[in-house]
């Protein structure tokens, strides 16, 4: 889960300040808190009981935790609970099959990859093309994670009022479950897509916000213990939450979705990068917490095997926290300053606007890669008359000149000098309509190739799948969320961090590319009475040869309610 907004020109507010605030003026932030740990979301009456031998899955979801970093811990014992909960002591884990080749979506964002593993669909699907993007045909920028904006509401509107489920075009694995078995019923912990489970559960606000706005205050304190972070009272107080309700619970859930955060909050703010303060987060944190959920678990199941999912999100990209490299919000030297230029109007960085806000152009952020937005400018030439974003822009009159002042920028410093080596590639829409066509790589002087000529031509080693995966983005009823213009920042291509770059205020760490350290998640899946060589056979009858981010929710509920076959 990325840090859930960021500020402007890297200006820092009080963490307490931030709080109260939140809870005088956020929409959703009083109901929150009034609501505490646990809201029932479906009458438990209407759900049939389930039979006492029926499948069980609890779904593990960790942030910000590539297989890279904890495969090896769990197999070197470092994560002694982890490995109990897998059915095994380090290491011997026979009853567990870790993934080598799942591939985060794209981007390897927070919110696309868990609305794709919670809905078994792509985001040119489901919708939700990253932490924050733009619906054209409603004028309106969707932020369930803001990057660009000062405006934490869309968190507390996301547990509150299902803000993130409403941006979804496709039922959750808990409406299909339902739909499938409706005796099945599911609980989920701090998730933002919950649409169709009984319960949700979530820390109190205070909690939620306290890792909020400590994120907002920028490096860890290392030398601190990761149990006194913010970060570790929001994932310890979302298990003991869970382990509450387990207690006053008749019935477990069949299947109980937790997921936990700190990990990925770590690396945005760890000085020193990610990897060292994510294993000490994993050690000191997590797993004593998975110990107590373990434990809890298995009093509720009286005895009855579940299934265990350990799935991430994405991988991180450790950089540096400074003003060249942070590819930000400020007009002056900054991406801003280069739609300006090239003459378009740009949408200000703001939640909402006004229905007749005057903007050409918009843009979204997210890390690794940021979309533009162009209108059809001929629907909007005059200063103050307002473009019809409903309709695609035109490529060589709108989409061209935006996409040529971003190469320039990026290959001379024209009109923002601190973009100059900032970009790998210029990705351009160059066919209509929109969402039916993969994007293209820019080349400048209006010319542009398919991506797959470019890798050919320029191998980008640290680059996965990525023109699959961009189709998966770009190709689809949802393909225009990612915008007409994608650009993609040198950053998990590069070795050397003095050369990468991302869009976002200050940080320590992102993802959101299509390389190896973001992409390449973590993906297990144990069950205490059978052996790897039968859950392996399991998982490839359901997800096929080759796993993708997509088919860990399939398969959940699979597991929950098995097809005939």
């Amino acid at each position: 889960m990325e840090r859930k907004y960021a500020v402007a020109g890297g200006a820092l507010l009080a963490a307490g300040v931030l709080v109260g605030a939140i809870y005088t003026f956020l929409p959703g932030g009083l109901t929150l808190l009034h609501r505490g740990a646990e809201h029932d979301l479906v009458d438990a009456g209407a759900i049939p009981p389930s039979r006492t031998d029926a499948p069980r899955v609890l779904v593990l979801a960790l942030d910000g935790v590539d297989r890279k970093l904890i495969y090896p811990m769990i197999h070197n014992g470092e994560l002694p609970e982890l490995g109990r909960l897998l059915g095994g002591d380090a290491p011997k884990l026979p009853h567990a099959r870790f993934d080598e080749s799942i591939l985060s979506t794209l981007p390897s964002s927070t919110l696309a990859a868990w609305a794709t593993v919670f809905t078994g669909t792509p985001p040119a699907v489901h919708g939700v093309a990253g932490n924050e993007y733009f619906v054209r045909k409603e004028r309106r920028l969707a932020a369930p994670a803001p990057v660009s904006i000062l405006d934490p509401s869309p968190v507390t509107l996301t547990y509150s009022d299902g803000y993130a489920n409403e941006l979804l075009s496709v039922p959750t694995i808990y409406q299909q479950l339902r739909e499938r078995d409706p005796s099945a019923n599911a609980w989920v912990s701090m998730s933002q897509f919950h649409a169709g489970a009984e319960k949700l559960l979530f820390a109190s606000a205070p909690v939620i916000l306290g890792a909020v706005a400590g994120a907002l205050k920028g490096a860890l304190d290392v030398d601190r213990s990761m149990q006194k972070t913010p970060y570790a009272a929001l994932d310890n107080e979302v298990v003991d939450n869970v382990i509450e309700a387990l207690r006053e619970s008749p019935q477990a859930p069949r299947l109980l979705t937790v997921y936990l955060t700190g990990t990925d909050y770590v690396a945005h703010g760890s000085e020193g990068g990610p990897d060292e303060n994510r294993k000490r987060f994993l050690t000191e944190v997590t797993d004593p917490a998975v110990g107590r959920l373990r434990a809890a678990l298995e009093k509720a199941d009286r005895g009855a095997p579940r299934w265990t999912v350990v799935v991430s999100d994405h991988g991180h990209t450790e950089v540096l926290h400074d003003e060249r490299h942070a590819l930000s919000t400020e007009d002056a030297d900054d991406p801003p300053a280069v739609v300006r230029a090239a003459g378009y109007r740009l949408r200000p960085f703001t939640l909402e606007t006004k229905p007749d806000a005057d903007f050409q152009a918009v843009m979204a952020y997210g890390g690794a890669l940021a979309y533009v937005y162009v209108a059809d400018r001929s629907t909007c030439a005059a200063p103050g008359s307002v473009c019809d974003f409903s309709k695609p822009a035109r490529y060589r009159e709108d989409i061209v000149p935006l996409a040529q002042a971003f190469f320039d920028a990026s290959d001379s410093g024209k009109a923002a000098p601190s973009m100059k080596d900032s970009l790998d590639l210029v990705l351009v829409r160059t066919a209509q309509p929109e969402g039916k066509q993969p994007f293209q790589v820019y080349l400048g002087n209006g010319k542009s190739e398919p991506l797959e000529a470019t890798l050919q031509r320029i191998p980008h080693a640290r680059y996965v799948r990525f023109a699959e995966r961009l189709r998966e983005l770009t190709v689809g009823p949802n393909g225009d969320h990612a915008g007409d213009i994608v650009l993609l920042a040198r950053n998990g291509n590069e070795d050397d961090v003095q050369r990468r770059f991302y869009f976002a205020s200050l940080y320590r760490s992102w993802h959101g590319s299509p390389s190896k350290s973001d992409s390449e998640i973590s993906f297990i899946v144990a069950h205490p009475e059978q052996d790897t060589a039968q859950i392996d056979r399991r998982v490839r009858a359901i997800c096929g040869e080759r796993m993708q981010q997509q088919d860990v929710g399939n398969l959940a509920v699979d597991l929950v309610s098995p097809r005939a076959r």
